[in-house]
């Protein structure tokens, strides 16, 4: 009989405590204190991943699930697009536009998100080929046949495309090498919407449209020759894929007569049932390993009308179990309001002030991580303050109290709030960063009609000191740092057009205008405020547009780019927030139709833990 150590290489180890740390599937040890065996299990499921900026379907796609791609395709209610977003496994941001405007094109599968490959499409002109380097893309050779609903697989520089349609099915095979197009040799019968993966001397092509009826038929490509693989499970086409020829994860598409969930696994030679993504889908966006793919966009719902999403699906065989970021419902606020301010933790946090039932609040509230209490009360009711601190220790200054802006500042102490030395000027929807005896206070609306200031000013404690400006003049933006690390995104010069995306970062002297914008402009958002970081920011929630769109998508910032993140569950601005990026909260707020909000939602951000199971004998 062989020993584990033949087979796995290691000895059977004789631990206190289970470990903390990933190894191997299949790694057994003995936990003393248990007084069992253990083992890593593989687990394999779809969880939720954070949508795509742009609900749409059509498109291509590339990549892996922690730097993908997906381009092009159709928005409702029918336009083509250049559109291109990047995911980096926690969300999608914006990269640079494709040449072309397109539908139902094809893409090298296989290439990396800064590699890319795009070419065909049911939208004129069929023949346009494009390469992306990670930012922006360029023309490349034309296909010598101009078509839509093909096939691809292989990388930038050694690219194929099959079948198709061009006026009607066909069955045209071509090489790219990076700079060219030859045709080869021809698919066994003409189709189109086929899945497909692999390299261009190794790639697969997955059900299909074909005349007269959609195919469940597997083709093997050599590089030289198609052959017959292991027939597909039903009759579909539209199906995504990713991994490679001789394993591949095969998921969605269109089986007679809408869509499907099913995910299967192909080895070379037949395929396997896994488990079944969460919504059924067509037309989608897909691209990975068989171990680790997405699934973003796509078509939805059942006939007669399907309709395109955002939403997106990882799928995982791992020793990890993956739970992916998501809202909770909290416990409510005590005073319904909006314009409120919040600073602290998640377990430790404070908000105060704000405007509710026609009056600028005074009511202050601390959460523990499980409810709210009230404490005692602002000495003057405000709305739209600056807020720094923590749950014992923190500033309101300036803000709203009518008839008009002020430019007063109250201190808590963790029992009462007491009066402190005043801001400059006058100010609402300013902003805050750092610590009470440490602060940065920036921006705001100082003027009729909503005019804006760039002002910054440091706290130490005891007063105000003016430092450089903002690059921008702007209020109601998101803010999170400290006094010589601080962040501000998002906010409106005016009210209540020009809201605005830009980021910008202070290193303690002076603004820099960060190159990540955010992915949606955004206005009185939430965010963490003072217990963010520059590095690690979120926004949720805030208004859009001259009409003031309430909206719940969050969007996260890692000290480059933003990325989307799954949504709140009620759209609403003018939010209480504080927390960080794995462990946040949002109180409060306006909403249409019920403007003044009670409602406290929670944020927790993507975890990762070793699958443990504990060996029993039957």
């Amino acid at each position: 009989m062989s020993e584990y150590k033949s087979i796995k290489g290691k000895t059977v180890q004789f631990l206190g405590t289970d470990p903390s740390e990933t190894s191997t599937e299949g790694q057994v040890w003995y936990n003393s204190a248990a007084g069992a065996f253990k083992s890593l299990v593989a687990l394999e499921a779809w969880s939720s991943g954070a949508p795509l900026l742009n609900a749409r379907r059509g498109g291509a796609s590339g990549g892996t699930q922690t730097a993908g791609l997906a381009f092009g395709g159709r928005t409702p209610p029918g336009t083509d697009v250049a559109d291109t977003e990047e995911y980096n496994g926690s969300g999608w941001t914006t990269g640079g536009n494709l040449g072309t405007a397109r539908y139902n094109l094809a893409s090298a599968t296989n290439a990396p998100q800064t590699a890319g490959l795009a070419f065909g499409s049911a939208t004129s002109p069929n023949t346009t080929t494009e390469e992306y380097n990670g930012s922006s893309w360029t023309a490349g050779g034309a296909l010598n046949t101009g078509r839509g609903f093909l096939g691809g697989a292989g990388t930038q520089t050694a690219g194929l495309g099959f079948g198709g349609y061009a006026g009607g099915d066909v069955n045209n095979v071509e090489e790219y090498n990076g700079t060219s197009w030859t045709t080869v040799t021809a698919m066994p019968s003409a189709r189109r919407q086929m899945g497909s993966v692999g390299l261009q001397t190794a790639a697969l092509s997955i059900g299909a449209y074909g005349s007269p009826s959609d195919l469940n038929v597997t083709e093997e490509y050599d590089g030289t020759n198609w052959t017959s693989g292991g027939t597909y499970p039903q009759v579909i086409k539209d199906v995504k894929a990713a991994g490679i020829q001789t394993n591949t994860l095969a998921f969605g598409g269109s089986p007679p007569p809408g869509k499907t969930t099913l995910t299967t696994n192909y080895d070379g030679t037949s395929w396997t049932t896994k488990p079944s993504m969460a919504t059924p889908r067509t037309s989608h966006f897909g691209a990975g390993t068989s171990s680790a793919a997405f699934a973003a966009g796509g078509l939805t719902g059942a006939p007669p009308g399907p309709s395109s999403t955002a939403f997106t699906e990882e799928y995982n065989k791992s020793i990890n179990v993956i739970t992916a970021g998501a809202w909770a419902s909290g416990a409510n606020i005590n005073t319904e309001r909006y314009g409120a301010m919040g600073v602290g933790t998640l377990t430790a946090g404070l908000i105060y002030g704000g405007y509710g039932a026609s009056l600028s609040r005074t009511e202050t509230e601390t959460y523990d991580g499980t409810s709210w209490s009230e404490v005692n009360d602002l000495n003057t009711g405000r709305r739209y303050v600056a807020a720094f601190g923590t749950q014992t220790a923190a500033v309101a200054a300036g803000g709203n109290t009518p008839p008009g802006r002020v430019t007063a500042s109250e201190e808590y102490d963790g029992s009462t709030w007491t009066t402190g030395n005043s801001i400059p000027t006058a100010a609402q929807g300013v902003r805050g960063a750092g610590l009470l005896t440490s602060g940065l206070v920036f921006g705001g609306n100082i003027g009729a009609g909503g005019s804006a200031t760039a002002n910054t000013q440091t706290y130490d404690g005891t007063s105000y000191t003016e430092v450089n400006d903002l690059n921008t003049a702007r209020s109601g933006g998101g803010s999170a740092g400290t006094q010589t690390a601080a962040l501000y995104f998002g906010g409106t010069f005016s009210v209540p057009a020009n809201i605005q995306t830009a980021t910008e970062e202070w290193d303690g002297t002076s603004w820099t205008t960060s190159p990540g914008s955010m992915i949606a402009e955004r206005n009185q958002q939430g965010s963490l405020n003072s217990s963010g970081s520059q590095n690690s920011a979120l926004s949720f929630g805030g208004n859009s547009g001259t009409t003031s769109t309430q909206n719940a998508d969050t969007q996260l910032y890692n000290g480059t780019v933003w990325v989307t993140q799954p949504s709140m569950a009620s759209a609403r601005s003018y939010i209480a927030g504080f927390g960080t990026v794995s462990s946040a909260l949002g109180a409060g707020g306006y909403g249409v139709p019920v403007p003044n909000r009670n409602q406290t939602e929670e944020f927790t951000g993507e975890t990762s833990a070793i699958n443990i199971k504990t060996l029993t004998t039957s």
